[in-house]
């Protein structure tokens, strides 16, 4: 299986820093963010995501691979 990047930077812009963010599985679109964890993946999979991407927006601007 080849490595794939995805450029989540757009998606993240205008969220507070800190907020842990829940993005559809396709990585395109927010689902849901906020301050605890355990509401966003309650919000992303209540919005039929099984599956999303969670990660934490960054007090600063770094790059992250997974």
């Amino acid at each position: 299986m080849a490595a794939t990047t995805i450029d989540c930077s757009n998606l993240l812009k205008g969220l507070p820093a800190g907020a842990w963010v829940a993005i559809s599985e396709s990585a395109n679109r927010v689902i849901a963010y906020g301050g605890e964890l355990q509401p966003v993946i309650d919000r992303a999979r209540e919005r039929g995501e099984d599956s999303p991407l969670i990660v934490r927006v960054p007090e600063q601007a770094i790059t992250l691979f997974f």
